[in-house]
């Protein structure tokens, strides 16, 4: 009887223990190795850790996950953002600074106060400006571009003025690392100032027009550039710390003898000059031409096609302004300058050939007053590391 009533009172301490282990389950958290396989420091490069590669999580710990460096307590910003765009949050991201031939561990850990812990700052950023019309702006924290909506093309297939018919990119020449979008719309829209004039943060003094702009793309035929009108629709994706992206879609062109709408999906990640381009065509299409347009004067035109980067250096106004391209070799066919009398269509073409109706390519411009690339020298060497760096991703190894 004693013996009945001590194995009873052994499995009731037992089922108290399991069941106290049970409710102090420890916080989520992986080790995670990052491998710089590059003879070069790897910094302001955007790492990706997908949800499914950490096992199993609840979506409400996978979104309190902050990331910090081994041994180190300052936490990395991040970002969680929806590569799948099913409305779900389904990958982290961050950018970890790496030396050349060597890794780093870090940390991905619940945390309880992640507010606290998460910093809400956003550098990337972009949104629609009906201030003017309906431009859609993005920007980080060295460049800032926008493009022109429907009612730009409107005004202008009516005849009036102030409009903009173009699919082309406009460059928004900054020179500080803080946001300038709202504060350049707000002078505008309250006639306090123009964002045409330089007061000290910078100004739009790049003319876009007819032309391709800073990477857009067309169809060269006969001496002459065949492009879509202006977007028509657009939906932003994300903003923050990290990365901004978002999507325009375009209303069915004559694409090379083709008739088809096109989607782009737009990104710009924190310490970029280059925003990705991810364009999907709804039929198949032959060759493009991205374009990066020409102004009068002598310009150093540079191109390494087997790298996959594409770029001019020439002086802009006051200064000197570098624009460029840098595309995966699979996609490229060739690069030409062509220079015509019509305004608006002397162009650095980059012949690109879509695979799988889809086409990826990198655009953005260096400019000298901003005090980051001093010579069309430094602004090469930044394009070469940017293709060596995309050809060599940083690896992950999860623990």
């Amino acid at each position: 009887m004693n013996r009945m009533k001590t194995l009873k009172n052994s499995f009731t301490l037992l089922s108290l223990i399991v069941l106290a282990g049970g409710c102090s389950e420890k916080p989520f958290q992986k080790r995670v190795i990052i491998h710089n396989d590059l003879t070069i420091s790897r910094k302001s490069e955007t790492v990706t850790i997908q949800k499914s590669k950490l096992g199993t999580i609840k979506q409400n710990d996978f979104l309190s996950l902050v990331i910090k460096e081994a041994d180190r307590e300052e936490i990395l910003p991040s970002q969680f953002i929806d590569e799948d765009q099913d409305g779900m949050e389904d990958a982290i991201i961050f950018q970890p600074e790496v030396a050349a031939r060597s890794s780093i561990k870090i940390t991905l850990m619940a945390e309880l106060d992640v507010e606290h812990a998460r910093t809400n700052d956003w550098v990337a950023y972009s949104r629609l400006a009906p201030e003017r019309l309906d431009d859609y702006a993005w920007e980080n924290d060295r460049v800032a571009f926008r493009m022109f909506g429907p009612k730009a093309e409107e005004l202008v297939t009516k005849g009036i003025p102030g409009g903009t018919l173009s699919s082309g990119i406009d460059c928004w020449l900054k020179r500080v690392q803080y946001p300038v979008i709202n504060k350049w719309y707000k002078k505008h829209s309250e006639g306090t100032g123009s964002y045409h004039k330089d007061t000290g943060e910078g100004l739009d003094n790049f003319h876009v027009g007819r032309s391709l702009g800073c990477g857009g793309i067309g169809v060269w035929e006969n001496d002459s550039l065949g492009t879509s009108g202006n977007f028509t629709d657009f939906t932003t994706l994300e903003t923050g710390p990290i990365r901004t992206s978002f999507e325009l879609k375009y209303a069915p062109w004559n694409i090379g003898g083709v008739v088809a709408s096109e989607t782009k999906h737009i990104s710009l990640d924190a310490g970029s000059n280059l925003t990705r381009f991810e364009i999907r065509f709804d039929k198949d299409i032959r060759e493009l031409v991205v374009g990066l347009a020409l102004r009068e004067g002598k310009e150093d035109i540079n191109t390494d096609e087997k790298a996959g980067w594409f770029s001019y250096w020439a002086p802009h106004f006051d200064s000197e302004l570098g624009l460029a391209i840098v595309a995966d070799p699979e996609y490229t066919t060739g690069v030409e300058k062509h220079r015509v009398e019509e305004t608006d269509q002397s162009h650095l073409f980059i012949h690109l050939t879509p695979i799988d109706n889809k086409l990826v390519y990198y655009a953005g411009f260096g400019w000298k007053k901003s005090e980051q690339f001093q010579s069309s020298k430094a602004w090469q060497e930044y394009l070469s590391e940017f293709a060596l760096k995309l050809s060599t991703p940083l690896r992950t190894e999860i623990k």
